[in-house]
């Protein structure tokens, strides 16, 4: 009963609100609330750089650009699919811009008598950001109580708008913080789903739906995990009965550090104990390098003779990758180039796999599993798409993947850990 109340509320988020149009002139636009709810689309006035002053009702921000969040019939996020994603400002003339923007929008409402109003947050940010109504703050995500920003992953948010009656005016602020220092998509920057006015009733309902949809969006990456530490403990378990094999070790390593990044993701986008610097330096400057380093090893534990050069050059291409996630953006291509030069001891491993003949299918087979998931930017880069949207919501083409590796992995510690096979390998 719990999981087709879940899925009601994400088929109530895809079902489209009704639009904002604006009016003609100055005026900005004009809200009618006869469905309960409707998204800000705008046009909103923009601009980039940071002035208190710009959450005043009275400052005069007609020389602002204009930025329309109308998103394209059917437009989802890439990661999750929730609705109504439009292109952030680096793809609206803003390469390469980081830190503050103001988003203002001039509004006229109309509700029954006595509505509670309320607005549900952005629910596709980057990276926090602060809501203010007539130059009241009525919250957000992140902490800009401090001199940089404080970003977490952005989620629903429902902000309770402090007006009674049945119209009104008002001019609606949204203060926005983009962090430098980590990698970005072309179109990265501010509101990518515009925030939604609404009456109380309807507010929540969208609210919950929301929680719903980026719960659903993330149960692969908080299951998979779980199977990876399993399949970890089946490793190391077999592995007891041939001593002399130092593959299970090294797979049981792996594959629990592999389980560490993946769950870390979910429990930034779910939980809010990270911000984003903390989960930027966890993924790019440790996790990841490990990771790489620790499925080298692996592949070069799988045939009996060992390649001591690879050892050596993965572990320095490991550290060079720490080092270029510590840096961040600025050391990018640096970073790049480390990842890509994994190939080289993963390309090792493979031709010996392939020039000994033990298990050859099946351990190319779960290597090139491996390969998806470690180098889904750079597949991505080249045109592969690298996500898939069954039922509205996102699945990636690592999970997939991981899927597939799990049960790969599986069968073949089972076949490693017989005597007979065993006892070929390690002679």
């Amino acid at each position: 009963m719990g999981f087709l109340r879940l899925l009601g509320a994400v088929l109530v988020l895809a079902l489209p609100a009704p639009s904002v149009h604006a009016t003609p002139g100055p005026g900005g636009a004009e809200i009618m609330l006869g469905q309960a709810e409707a998204p800000m689309n705008g046009p909103w006035k923009f601009r980039l750089g940071d002035d208190p002053r710009w959450a005043s009702p009275q400052w005069d921000d007609r020389g602002w650009e204009t930025v329309d969040l109308t998103p394209a019939p059917g437009a989802h996020d890439p990661d999750v699919g929730l609705p109504g994603y439009v292109p952030g400002w680096m793809k609206r003339g803003h390469l390469d811009a980081y830190g503050y923007a103001w988003y203002r929008l001039h509004v006229r409402w109309h509700t029954p008598e006595a509505s509670q109003l309320v607005i549900v947050g952005p629910t596709y940010v980057e990276d926090a950001y602060e809501v203010y109504w007539n130059g009241k703050r009525l919250g957000g995500v992140g902490d800009f109580s401090k001199g940089t920003p404080r970003a977490i992953a952005t989620r629903p948010a429902l902000l309770r708008v402090p007006v009674r009656g049945a119209s009104g005016e008002a001019v609606v602020a949204i203060r926005v913080y983009l962090a430098p220092g980590m990698p970005r998509s072309g179109d990265a920057g501010g509101i990518h789903i515009a925030p939604i006015l609404a009456e109380k009733t309807a507010g929540e309902a969208r609210y919950v739906a929301q929680w719903a949809m980026t719960f659903v969006g993330y149960v692969v990456d908080a299951v998979e995990p779980f199977l990876f530490v399993l399949l970890g403990l089946y490793a190391l378990s077999v592995g007891r009965f041939s001593p002399a094999d130092r593959f299970h070790v090294a797979l049981a390593v792996a594959l629990v550090l592999t389980a560490a990044l993946r769950a870390n993701q979910v429990l930034f986008n779910w939980g809010g104990f990270e911000d984003l610097r903390q989960y930027t330096i966890a993924k790019y400057a440790i996790l990841e390098p490990a990771i790489f380093l620790a499925w080298a090893h692996v592949w070069d534990r799988w045939t009996p003779h060992t390649a001591k050069l690879m050892t050596r050059l993965a572990l320095v291409l490991a550290i060079l990758m720490a080092v270029a996630g510590l840096v961040g953006e600025a050391a990018a291509p640096l970073r790049l180039a480390t990842r890509l030069g994994f190939l080289i001891p993963l390309g090792s491993a493979a031709f010996r796999i392939l020039r000994e003949g033990s298990m050859c299918p099946l351990a190319l087979s779960a290597l090139l599993l491996v390969c998806i998931g470690l180098f889904a930017e750079e597949l991505s880069l080249i045109g592969i798409q690298g996500i898939w949207f069954p039922f509205g919501v996102g699945v990636s083409r690592t999970q997939y993947a991981y899927a597939l590796l799990i049960p790969a992995l599986a069968l073949a510690c089972h076949i490693r850990s017989r005597p007979r096979s065993t006892d070929r390998l390690v002679e």
